[in-house]
């Protein structure tokens, strides 16, 4: 089927003579006169190609073309946009108009009549609909006044998405006032966010929800094309505590920029649908560009901040981490605990084994801490075959089981199936608890005090120092 052409001249002459041109051709041609005439009849046509004069009264070709731009569901309309033998197009602002291509009409008419045709029957230019069609405007635009008013709410919201750049550090918080800034436009019972990359995939919910998080990131991910696979997860607004939802009234947007997949948003229990798809419509690029770059974030922080043999957080994290329990525990009392694990005889395994499979011993000891800690629970490698684990909010007796579990796990591993080795690795661990006066290295060197008495009891073993 050809392509949909709305013609857009305030000459009558060009007006005519070039929808029969486009109908001869087989193409469905609608006209306007000017460009408040083409966003009304835009809206409604729905065409796949725009060919626009550029000078008309009450809006330029290039003011039409941003604005339609500007609604993510038109990023693939093909526009044409015809100038004058006399009219001169700054190159610069040409190119960020969103045209795709301009042409002058001083040419041999049959030519520039054969040329827009080539044009408009490209099969890439397409309303590219990635949802049912719909009215964007109820009431059509009378004046530019009426025009200018649409720009500045759609200028006015993607710049406050993107204002929120600026509190990359603070995710949670981003994530909420996205979500309240939706709900500004449209009510709804659930949001879902999955921001998603090699380094770490994150999922949201807004308000809390009692369903398990295996289910929600079975729903998010089956709604990407591509889906990737994080080598962590995280979790936030997941509550045993809160109501398990059901998930049969939704929307999802995918988060894309050139074409990857950043994440998706999906929406529960929406009131008005046509609501929900006219703010996306204009938002979509802005949320994919926070998401885009949220994701950057993240690898950029975990690539300064992650062991790259163990994939743990490195030594300057668990400090940072410390750093930060220590000030809490300052302003409110809240307890929390240290522990330094250190693999016996390391040396050994590597001087009979090679460095190899000293390596992979690290490297699984890093995924069993990884695996059972909990989600609260910071572990990173502290140095060498040491790793040091921080529980927050934990008295020495919840940390003392913890480190207890690992050992279990360590213990059950089959050395023999995983390396091809007749391994015997066990580990060491010192724990200690936060007390009154105590600073960044206090509390460091109480756990490595614990630990020295574990090595010297033998090793094998798990100490405490309160």
């Amino acid at each position: 089927m050809r392509n949909k052409v709305l013609v857009v001249d305030d000459s009558s002459m060009w007006r005519n003579t070039l929808k029969v041109a486009l109908e001869k051709a087989g193409f469905t041609v609608r006209t306007a006169v000017d460009g408040i005439d083409a966003l009304n009849k835009f809206f409604r046509f729905l065409p796949d190609v725009l060919v626009v004069d550029y000078l008309m009264p009450r809006m330029n070709a290039i003011q039409l073309t941003q604005l339609i731009r500007s609604y993510s569901s038109f990023k693939d309309v093909g526009i044409l946009i015809l100038t004058g033998t006399s009219e001169f197009v700054n190159q610069f602002w040409a190119k960020k108009s969103g045209a795709n291509f301009f042409m002058k009409k001083d040419e041999d008419f049959k030519k520039l009549t054969e040329n827009i045709i080539v044009f408009a029957e490209n099969e890439l230019f397409h309303g590219g609909w990635h949802r049912d069609i719909y009215k964007i405007h109820e009431e059509p635009f009378g004046e530019l006044s009426d025009v200018l008013e649409e720009k500045l709410k759609i200028e006015t919201t993607n710049r406050e998405i993107l204002s929120l750049l600026k509190s990359l550090e603070d995710e949670d918080r981003v994530v909420s006032q996205m979500s309240a800034l939706i709900r500004e436009f449209v009510n709804f019972n659930v949001i879902l966010w999955l921001f998603i990359s090699p380094v770490a995939g994150r999922i949201y919910s807004f308000p809390k929800i009692g369903n398990s998080s295996n289910e929600l990131k079975k729903l998010l991910m089956g709604k990407l094309l591509n889906p990737l696979t994080p080598s962590k997860w995280h979790f936030k607004g997941i509550s045993s505590k809160s109501k398990v939802v059901e998930f049969k009234n939704i929307f999802t947007f995918p988060l894309k920029t050139d074409g990857i997949e950043n994440g998706i948003v999906l929406i529960e229990g929406v009131e008005s649908k046509d609501s929900l798809e006219n703010f996306i419509d204009y938002t979509l690029e802005s949320m994919s560009l926070l998401t885009y770059t949220m994701n950057n974030f993240w690898e950029q922080r975990a690539a300064s901040e992650t062991d790259f043999l163990t994939s743990l957080p490195n030594r300057r994290a668990g400090i940072m981490k410390i750093k930060e329990m220590l000030s809490l525990y300052e302003r409110t009392g809240i307890p929390f605990a240290v522990g330094i694990l250190d693999i016996d005889d390391f040396k050994l395994v590597n001087d009979s084994y090679g460095h190899n499979v000293g390596d992979d011993v690290l490297r699984e000891f890093g995924r069993i801490i990884w695996n059972d800690i909990r989600e609260t629970d910071l572990a990173c490698r502290y140095g060498g075959e040491e790793f040091l684990l921080v529980f927050p909010g934990t008295v020495i007796e919840e940390a003392l089981e913890i480190v207890e579990r690992l050992k279990r796990s360590f213990s059950n591993v089959n050395w023999k199936n995983l390396l091809g080795q007749n391994l015997q690795v066990t580990f060491s661990a010192g724990l200690a608890t936060v007390r009154n006066g105590m600073g960044l290295y206090d509390i460091i060197e109480k756990a490595d005090k614990a630990l020295y008495k574990a090595k010297s009891s033998g090793k094998n073993c798990i100490k405490t120092e309160e």
